[in-house]
């Protein structure tokens, strides 16, 4: 026989009981819309956690610190590493296999203000080349350039920690301009005057006693405002060399405002609010990122660092605990999405027996008219395989139907994730429900037709 014969005929007799086609049908529908939208829920989820995480630093991105972490009798402790986290450190991370970049940070807690108002600013030098690699994007203006000095890069929500120090609220609360930062900021980070100092006492009443001492202020230009990251909105960025610079500056300030404080008093100084930003005794950074090219690396590479005594730890460390958990709740999901397509299975089974009785005299017909078994056997597994097919395809489009109504139910109750997708269904996901769905079909159909080739021609015919 034909190819084009098998499949006519095989078409024709699923429009020949079209009820009893569309009721087996209907049930590979049934089975691999719950599979899909059970596997969906999973995958969502994964996907969902995954960009959240996102949100406060790279997955790609390695934190190490100087030092390391240690129990002992229950309790949590740290203590400095055996190695220093200097720019030695910072080579041997960079020489790593799959490391695209380390990038080193110090830190200083400095004043910030423009005109009446004021912010305490969490001021953190970096090194400007390698900005790029580690997912800073600015919304407005610019990044920093190796030769800013007193140029600064503001995180998304740094505007909004400028206040007034005479605007306090009823209850001693200082009222921050912009409510969920819908109202403008109070003050132009970009376009306003700006300087900054050590001076943590700087605009504040208790900072203007009698006998206080004044500290140095610097002009400082805002060149750029960084895109919503959830870990850099509430910092500032600096050239890390001009830092270093103004930090050795106010350590021989503070040791001069000692000096003469220990004259004033005997012989003992006394060290005033103001001199709280930062003092460095040792070359060793606050910590340095190191950028992996594959997340699938980071792993491999988190391991080398500590082998090299340094403490780390990556958001790829949260990740991998939450994957495991979630593909437990794959597994359990899709198991019972499973169900409903083995008992669809059972439908085509039925189904293809009863043709087979009811085909009887053709399928004698066709062996006394000389063909071959395969034949027959392939006529039946097509008929199996096209109810799969169908059954799955539609599955899929329906499955993409309830996704949708999902992810708007789930909208309403998770109203800061507006873009909230708790189901989703991807291609791979799509393309293996309806490949599932097929290979249902042929496994049921298989066994109807093995007893169609084994039918005695001569018997058939007489059937009536």
């Amino acid at each position: 026989m034909k190819i084009t014969d098998i499949l006519g005929m095989a078409l024709k007799n699923l429009f020949r009981r079209k009820m009893r086609t569309f009721l087996t049908l209907l049930g590979v529908l049934i089975g691999t819309t719950s599979i899909a939208v059970m596997m969906s829920i999973g995958v969502g989820l994964d996907k969902t956690m995954e960009e959240q995480m996102q949100r406060y630093g790279s997955l790609n991105t390695i934190t190490v610190n100087p030092y390391t972490y240690f129990e002992s009798d229950g309790m949590a402790y740290t203590q400095p590493s055996v190695k220093t986290l200097d720019d030695k450190a910072v080579q041997e991370f960079e020489q790593i296999d799959g490391v695209v970049a380390a990038m080193s940070e110090i830190r200083a807690m400095l004043k910030f203000a423009s005109g009446r108002y004021i912010a305490y600013v969490d001021l953190v030098g970096v090194e400007p080349a390698k900005m790029q690699y580690f997912d800073f994007e600015v919304s407005e203006g610019r990044l920093l350039n190796e030769d800013d000095k007193g140029a600064i890069v503001f995180g998304k929500d740094m505007s909004y920690q400028f206040y007034n120090p005479r605007s306090i609220g009823r209850n001693g609360v200082i009222m921050f301009g912009g409510d969920n930062n819908e109202e403008p900021p109070p003050v132009n980070v970009l376009e306003d005057k700006l300087i900054m100092t050590f001076d943590l006492s700087y605009g504040e009443s208790y900072g203007n006693q009698p006998g206080s001492v004044r500290r140095k202020t610097y002009k400082i230009q805002g060149v750029g405002i960084l895109k919503d990251s959830g870990e850099h909105n509430y910092s500032a960025f600096m050239n890390m060399n001009y830092l270093k610079k103004l930090i050795k500056d106010n350590e021989r300030e503070e040791r001069r405002i000692a000096g003469s404080q220990s004259s004033e008093f005997g012989g003992y100084a006394f060290y005033s609010v103001g001199g709280m930003g930062r003092s460095s005794t040792k070359e060793s950074y606050e910590r340095v990122l190191v950028r992996v090219k594959d997340v699938n690396r980071v792993e491999e590479v988190q391991k080398k660092i500590q082998d090299m005594g340094f403490a780390c730890y990556s958001l790829a460390d949260a990740r991998n605990e939450a994957k495991k958990q979630f593909a437990i709740i794959q597994a359990v999901l899709g198991a019972i999405g499973a169900i409903s397509l083995f008992v669809a299975s059972l439908g085509i089974t039925n189904t293809m027996y009863m043709s087979i009785y009811e085909r009887t005299r053709e399928i004698g017909i066709i062996k006394v008219l000389g063909c071959y078994l395969r034949d027959i056997r392939g006529m039946f597994l097509f008929e199996a395989g096209m109810i799969g097919f169908f059954g799955g395809t539609i599955g899929i489009g329906v499955s993409y139907g309830i996704s949708a109504v999902i992810n708007t139910i789930a909208r309403g109750f998770i109203p800061d994730v507006p873009n909230a997708a708790i189901s989703r269904i991807p291609l791979w996901l799509a393309l293996a429900s309806v490949s599932i769905a097929v290979l249902v079909g042929l496994i049921a159909g298989y066994f109807p037709s093995r007893r169609a080739m084994k039918l005695s021609a001569l018997d058939a015919i007489k059937n009536e």
